[in-house]
């Protein structure tokens, strides 16, 4: 009798597993995102400091889509029906499918009353408001051409507010952007895979951190930024001067 050697086929990757696969990836392009950008601002290249900074406006937005992507598909988390309503309401409306996430995974805490978790539900919802909703107006328009000047949905004039965002753009506010979204992601991923343990032993330190992250950003700016990158000049020991041309008295 003949023996198969056939090799046991590899099972399929989860969605779940594929999108963290997806997720630290767009980690390892923000990082190289970010040091070009750096390279750009030390040089400054202000043509590519601007096509740089709205490339990593995009690639935040990637990073959300695929936070997204990977917290509905927590195993054992969400019913496939849930995944489906959730998957529809952000393809129509990206905000409105955390809106729509975040409700969905909260009313599945039982270990607490109404009340805390309609506080939950108002307190991570002005988060998303303030890190998902305008963060994806913006890229809205940039994925549709408009690097510079934005125009209103039905594309008939200009849309003077979400083209001074565009134009006000840098790598601190996308910065921002990406930090405070990772702590809400946090977040919500606790909600998601442990609603009435994780989430509940650890809501408030992580909100506190959140807020603290915040207090601490607040002082950040540009100019500081390339501050900081400038070449710092060195001492030429036996001519006493530095190496930058500035002479040591």
């Amino acid at each position: 009798m003949t023996q198969s050697n056939s090799v046991p086929s590899t099972p399929p990757k989860s969605i779940f597993s594929i999108q963290t696969d997806n997720v630290r990836a767009l980690e390892k392009a923000w990082e190289q995102g970010n040091r070009l950008l750096n390279e750009s601002l030390r040089s400054q290249n202000q043509d590519a400091i601007s096509i740089q900074t709205k490339l990593m406006a995009l690639l935040f937005s990637s990073y959300t889509e695929a936070i997204f992507s990977k917290l509905i598909h927590t195993p054992h988390a969400l019913t496939q029906s849930e995944i489906n309503t959730l998957k529809s309401k952000f393809k129509s409306n990206s905000y409105q499918g955390w809106v729509k996430c975040l409700k969905v995974i909260v009313n599945k805490i039982s270990a607490k009353d109404q009340s805390y978790k309609d506080k939950v539900i108002a307190d991570v919802t002005t988060l998303l408001k303030n890190y998902i909703k305008e963060p994806s107006e913006v890229r809205n328009r940039m994925v549709h051409g408009q690097w510079i000047t934005a125009l209103t949905t039905d594309n008939t004039k200009i849309n003077n507010d979400l083209s001074a965002k565009i134009g006000m753009l840098d790598i601190i506010t996308l910065t921002r952007y990406k930090k405070s979204f990772t702590l809400l992601s946090l977040i919500i991923e606790d909600l998601v895979e442990s609603p009435n343990k994780a989430h509940i032993n650890t809501y408030q330190d992580k909100i506190n951190k959140f807020n603290q992250e915040q207090m601490k950003m607040a002082s950040w700016t540009l100019a500081d930024r390339i501050n900081k990158l400038k070449p710092k000049p060195r001492l030429c020991v036996n001519c006493k001067t530095t190496l930058s041309g500035g002479i040591i008295f």
